[in-house]
């Protein structure tokens, strides 16, 4: 006879190690995640003080599939209670205290806008309760980190509260149901019930909000009732197939299903018991989780993923890049490439140059000569590309001399090293960033900093083009004890000085 022997904290890690193993190669199926979100998730867009935060939010008191999420997607487990202390000296009978104390510990899974862009895309056209949430998130994921899209962000920022609020749900969302999603919904708000008699038995779905969708599962299924918000199966039978349908997908309530099963499956009393002592624990069993808020352990496929995403993306852009390149030279060499191999004349090389020219920048000699004449006048780049419509990283390269009319040569390239590239690319200067060090020591915020500087600016007359993300980089070097400058651009003891302060203030005790 196989009976399931469980200890308390120490198989509850096991147990985890187990499902973690279990998707260590294919995160959960889609709809079985979104399912679960609409159980027991929130997807949210908040308003803070300096800007708005973004992200996915999922609530539970077992931490397996959170680890899971976590190891695929990214984010941090955090705990929201701080009871564990307390609850550990009261465990020693455990039957006992989980039926006078159903206390267990709360864990939440939280992915931010750094993050969440994977598993938005993974989720795609699969959530049917908080499908509204989810697209304004997805529209908010493309304004995250682009200035002046203050009245986009906020716009979108309402919308996805008041959804939460009024919990309204598309009826057409319902189509998209499927035995996945409904092992999502059932991890996250079901229920599996024998009563100490080992007589009377249920599986039940809440669901308060939204009973249309409990109507749906029974349409789906074929069997099973809704009562009081909630769909039940009472039936031995039909509880038996939901197991089997739901078995392959669940990871909260695996042990529970499988406990159940044997339930059912069996005459044997003692081994009911046994199931129905399973079934409980697993119930109220209370999880210690000390991993909480990794920087990178526990991501290892969120890493991978990352990885393999952006060597895709960079062998699209030379695929791409090739077929222009490909394109121009079937063009210039005529049908059939008859031209192929042939010596050129001058003038054939000449337009064979300006074709091959254009191809990589797409600009003319006029339009060269009428950026240069808008460039002189003080244009900005922004206004020559709205006037011209040349790209604007045409003129760029247009301003820096490597891309000159047909009858130029181009300026010979200046090796740059990516030390004196990336102080280029600064919009913020060397005395600025200093200023930030000291008011973040001081404990001053992100919107108060940039106050500061721009009043400075302002009192010198000097354009104002800083940022809050700006600001917010500098502070995530430094509190990750990181100078923002280098040597190079401060004296010795300047440079000293400053990696002091960030070393006193920020260094790991």
């Amino acid at each position: 006879m196989y009976i399931l022997q469980y200890t308390m904290c120490e198989t509850i890690e096991l147990d985890n190690q187990i499902h973690l193993h279990r998707f260590e190669y294919n995160p959960p199926h889609p709809s079985y995640i979104s399912g679960f979100i609409d159980g027991d998730g929130c997807i949210f867009i908040r308003k803070i003080e300096d800007g708005y935060q973004s992200g996915i939010q999922i609530a539970q008191s077992r931490t397996n599939i959170l680890q899971i999420l976590r190891f695929h997607f990214g984010g941090s487990i955090t705990s929201s209670s701080n009871r564990n202390n307390k609850i550990k000296n009261l465990m020693d009978d455990v039957d006992q205290y989980y039926h006078k104390y159903n206390i267990r510990n709360q864990y939440n899974l939280l992915i931010r806008s750094n993050e969440y862009k994977l598993l938005i895309d993974y989720l795609q056209n699969t959530l049917i309760i908080k499908e509204n949430q989810y697209n304004c998130l997805y529209e908010f994921n493309k304004l995250a980190n682009l200035p002046n899209k203050k009245e986009e962000k906020e716009e979108l920022y309402l919308k996805c509260s008041g959804l939460n609020k009024t919990c309204n749900l598309d009826d057409r969302n319902l189509k998209k149901l499927n035995i996945e999603y409904i092992s999502g919904l059932f991890d996250a708000e079901g229920c599996i019930f024998i009563d100490h008699n080992l007589k009377n038995i249920r599986i039940s779905i809440a669901q308060k909000n939204h009973p249309i969708i409990l109507n749906e599962i029974v349409r789906f299924l074929g069997f099973g009732k809704v009562k009081n918000y909630e769909f039940k199966i009472h039936k031995k039978s039909d509880c038996l197939k939901f197991l089997q349908l739901v078995k392959p997908f669940v990871i909260v309530k695996y042990n529970q299903v499988i406990a159940f099963e044997r339930f059912l499956q069996t005459d044997d009393h003692k081994m009911k018991e046994e199931m129905y002592k399973i079934c409980n624990r697993e119930k109220h069993q209370i999880e210690h989780f000390t991993d909480l808020n990794q920087s990178k352990e526990g991501k290892d496929g969120y890493l991978e993923s990352l990885r393999l995403r952006e060597i895709k993306e960079k062998l699209c852009k030379e695929i791409q890049l090739a077929k222009v390149y490909k394109d121009k030279s079937e063009k210039m060499s005529g049908e059939g490439n008859h031209n192929y191999g042939k010596t050129f004349s001058k003038e054939t090389k000449k337009k064979m140059s300006i074709s091959i020219r254009e191809a990589k920048g797409g600009v003319s000699d006029e339009q060269i000569k009428k950026v240069r004449i808008l460039i002189s006048e003080g244009k900005q780049n922004i206004e020559i590309q709205d006037l011209l419509g040349v790209p604007l990283h045409s003129i760029t390269r247009i301003k820096n001399g490597s891309i000159v009319c047909s009858d130029e040569d181009k300026k010979e390239k200046k090796h740059i090293t990516q030390e004196e590239l990336n102080i280029n690319k600064r919009k913020i200067q060397v005395c600025e960033i200093l200023k930030v060090v000291e008011l973040s020591v001081e404990g001053l915020q992100p919107m108060k900093i940039l106050k500061c500087l721009v009043n400075e600016r302002e009192k010198n007359n000097l354009e104002n083009n800083l940022t809050v993300d700006i600001i917010k980089n500098i502070r995530r070097l430094i509190f990750s004890n990181k100078m923002p400058i280098y040597e190079s651009e401060v004296s010795p003891e300047q440079y000293q000085y400053y990696k002091n302060m960030i070393d006193e203030k920020y260094a790991v005790k």
